[in-house]
């Protein structure tokens, strides 16, 4: 609605004719004075349109405005809450999940970003859904797959996700793990053999060969998921890269590591390894 020239009345400086509105801003002129108010917030206390339909214009225009502020206003505590409880997260030095794919189900992930974490196979709690009760909004959520007819030791990652930002594993009874919106990561499956699960996490000991076992999730190190982050970092290309990077970033602050310390410091230990991170 064209409001210019419009007459609006002010409780100090009388009546006044709309001249302009730019932006966020309403130009008024009070007989040889021109004054400048917020539009349309100085319309809900110091202004007042004599016109009906023009005020209810204005009326309205507040109203979706307060509505936005009001939103931002949440967003915004959320945040701060959120911030709140990444500062207090439970931290131990095996705070990431990997999982075998022994019950999800790799398409139906991509398609709802979350996992299972299994049933209790045996106790009380038998064919109940397993509680994740160490698995926060600082876990990485490791996603793996063993091809049928392939050996334990060709168990490849072919995707990560950091958990939604407010979940909680102890309160979960359902045992669905959502992903973070924004923090998730599928690799190719050309590079399934650079990316394999026990070369990261339990370089095979001399005689003995690795098992998943039975249960779908596994807790695994901190330090050793860094590690294979970086390492996909390194091979990404844009826009994955940036992805990538972004993930890693975040996995750092949420698990209090120093990024660009551990970068300086992993890429070393690559060097000397000959191409993948070395473990301490």
């Amino acid at each position: 609605m064209n409001l210019i020239n419009k007459t609006v009345r002010h409780r100090i400086l009388g009546e006044g004719t709309i001249t302009d509105i730019q932006d966020r801003v309403v130009f008024i002129r009070f007989g040889e004075e021109l004054k400048k108010f917020a539009f349309p917030d100085a319309f809900s206390k110091h202004l007042n349109l004599e016109d009906k339909k023009c005020k209810t214009y204005v009326d309205n225009l507040l109203a979706e405005y307060n509505k936005e502020a009001e939103l931002l206003r949440k967003k915004e505590q959320q945040e701060i809450e959120k911030r709140r409880l990444h500062a207090k997260l439970p931290l131990n030095d095996n705070s990431q999940a990997a999982f075998g794919f022994i019950y999800n189900d790799r398409q139906k992930v991509l398609q709802d970003w979350t996992v299972t974490t299994g049933t209790y196979l045996s106790g009380s709690n038998f064919g109940k859904p397993r509680v994740a009760s160490d698995i926060y909004p600082n876990t990485a959520c490791i996603l793996t797959c063993l091809d049928k007819g392939e050996p334990e030791e060709n168990r490849y990652i072919w995707g990560l996700f950091m958990v939604q930002d407010d979940f909680v594993g102890s309160e979960c009874t359902d045992g669905i793990i959502p992903a973070h919106p924004d923090y998730r990561l599928e690799l190719s499956d050309e590079r399934k053999d650079r990316f394999l699960f026990w070369r990261y996490f339990e370089p095979p000991v001399a005689g003995k060969k690795p098992s998943w076992g039975s249960k779908e999730f596994r807790y695994v190190s901190n330090w050793k998921t860094a590690h294979l982050l970086l390492d996909i970092y390194s091979v990404a290309q844009e826009p994955e890269k940036q992805l990538s990077r972004d993930f890693f970033e975040y996995f750092c602050r949420l698990n209090k590591f120093n990024s660009e310390v551990l970068i300086s410091h992993l890429q070393k230990k690559k060097n000397i390894s000959g191409g993948y991170y070395v473990y301490p």
